[in-house]
């Protein structure tokens, strides 16, 4: 973000001050943030697509171990693209302390769970597709148990991959949405509490 002393306030904000301005951020920067982390979305996208296509493709069996790597992938996106953010200096070093966090727990929660709920609304809708392959698939594997004709054509594996990992690409920036407005609550909590200690040692 080239603009970044234009565009982020070192300020104080509200947990939906800093939702919406976290979300305008995001979408009036999303160009450079998709060049700085595009190569770690495909593997994020390779990753989730195999964890998808474990219990869909290979056996029922494998839905946990498939939805732990999922996780376990989520988390290692978000980690590697705020590093790689970091590193081209978009998003600044803030500092604060351990205490802090405890004591605006309540904003961090209501900060978080709107851009979860809002994640969760996104993701849904960029895995429709991949939803609906996944549903024929067990639609067709249930009929040849059955006894019945699988009635999927022979590339439907690599058609489901295919499905699946662009819809992990579209959604490792769906994931990425919840970045920024985290920042400027992490940004606020850091004023507050430099504000409040100013305050201190001027009562002092």
């Amino acid at each position: 973000m080239e603009k970044d002393k234009k565009e982020i306030e070192i300020k104080v904000r509200s947990s939906q001050a800093c939702i919406r301005e976290g979300y305008q951020l995001y979408s009036a920067n999303f160009r450079k943030i998709f060049r700085a982390t595009w190569w770690s979305a495909l593997v994020f996208a390779l990753i989730t697509a195999v964890a998808q296509a474990l219990p869909v493709l290979v056996s029922p069996t494998l839905l946990l171990p498939a939805m732990v790597l999922g996780v376990v992938a989520v988390i290692a996106w978000i980690v590697a693209a705020k590093w790689r953010l970091r590193k081209r200096q978009m998003l600044k070093p803030v500092a604060v302390r351990s205490g802090s966090w405890f004591r605006h727990l309540g904003k961090l929660t209501l900060v978080s769970l709107v851009c979860l709920f809002i994640v969760a609304i996104l993701a849904l809708l960029t895995s429709l597709p991949a939803v609906i392959l996944i549903t024929a698939n067990w639609q067709s594997q249930i009929g040849m148990l059955n006894g019945d004709a699988s009635g999927m054509p022979d590339t439907v594996k690599w058609m489901s991959l295919g499905a699946f990992a662009i819809a992990g690409f579209i959604q490792a920036y769906v994931w990425l949405t919840m970045v920024l407005p985290l920042y400027l609550a992490k940004i606020s909590i850091s004023v507050q509490d430099k504000e409040k200690e100013d305050f201190n040692k001027k009562t002092i």
